[in-house]
């Protein structure tokens, strides 16, 4: 009996058939995962060697071609490929297909560990990782505005960046360009000579009454009360009037009193230019196995 003819004979079969297929691809087409960056392993290990001070040309001669001569002998290798900037190597090297990339990655680790005796004393440890398509951005939004930097920074930091934290399946929110607030202390010689007090001291002074330290609880009826001390500095005076130390028998010295206070921004790290104006990037990342 052909298709058509049961289709004839058992029309309600067909029908009943039809129907369920179609739920069934409905069912599946919703659930479908849907993933700009699907999990696909690529065999391409990088190491990044920072050798700070370094030209371009001695960061070649120097780092670069020692790690490629002792990588260059690992079997499987496609490709290799250094990038020579000022202080900073990156060897890449790509493998087969057919090679598995955490025994890439160990063959990687142990050659580069025997290039070391060949490296400049002063540089610092290699690092190595695997590329993983998964670590690339999903979003990238630019926010710009009429602030000053370390307000601009503040506003990315404390507003946006715990709102998009809060949505399903984001892993990680990362702020590039901008500079942060940052409150140095620079401590005057003389005057800590004067007070008899130890830079170390001020230093961990400033951080005891900069934490909130729990002081106990206290049993009020059928409730448990629980006390904090709050030491979090809320302005510049704060600091100020801190006490450090005491001088004589019962003179509180105070951190005004040995150095000055000063209210700045952290070194820049990264820029980002929208239309040629300074803005910040806010970079989102996926959580492992969500959809993008």
């Amino acid at each position: 009996m052909s298709l058509a003819d049961l289709s004839v004979r058992r029309p309600i079969f067909i029908t009943c058939l039809v129907i369920l297929m179609l739920s069934v691809g409905y069912w599946c087409a919703k659930t479908l995962g849907v993933d700009q960056f699907p999990n696909v392993t690529f065999p391409v290990v990088i190491v990044t060697t920072t050798y700070p001070g370094a030209s371009p040309d001695e960061i070649a001669t120097l780092v670069s071609k020692p790690i490629e001569d002792e990588i260059s002998s690992i079997s499987g290798i496609k490709r290799l490929t250094s990038t020579n900037l000022e202080g900073v190597s990156t060897v890449a090297a790509e493998f087969n297909l057919e090679v598995d990339v955490k025994y890439a990655e160990q063959q990687v680790r142990d050659r580069t560990s025997s290039a070391k005796r060949r490296l400049p004393t002063d540089i610092e440890e290699p690092v190595i990782r695997r590329i993983d398509p998964g670590d690339q951005a999903v979003l990238i939004l630019s926010l710009t505005a009429d602030l000053p930097e370390q307000k601009l920074f503040q506003l990315a930091d404390d507003v946006i960046r715990p709102k998009l934290e809060q949505v399903n399946q984001v892993g990680l929110v990362e702020i590039i360009g901008g500079r942060e607030r940052e409150i140095h202390v620079e401590l005057d010689r003389k005057k800590l000579k004067l007070y008899e007090i130890p830079a170390s001291q001020v230093a961990s002074r400033l951080k005891a009454a900069g934490e909130n330290t729990p002081v106990g609880k206290v049993d009020a009826g059928k409730q448990e009360l629980s006390f904090r001390a709050l030491g979090q500095f809320s302005n510049v005076q704060d600091i100020k009037r801190t006490i450090v130390n005491f001088f004589g028998s019962d003179v509180p010295v105070t951190v005004a009193q040995v150095g000055t206070v000063v209210d700045t921004v952290k070194d820049e790290t990264s820029r980002a230019f929208v239309n040629g104006k300074k803005s910040l990037f806010i970079a989102v990342y996926r959580q492992n196995g969500s959809n993008t």
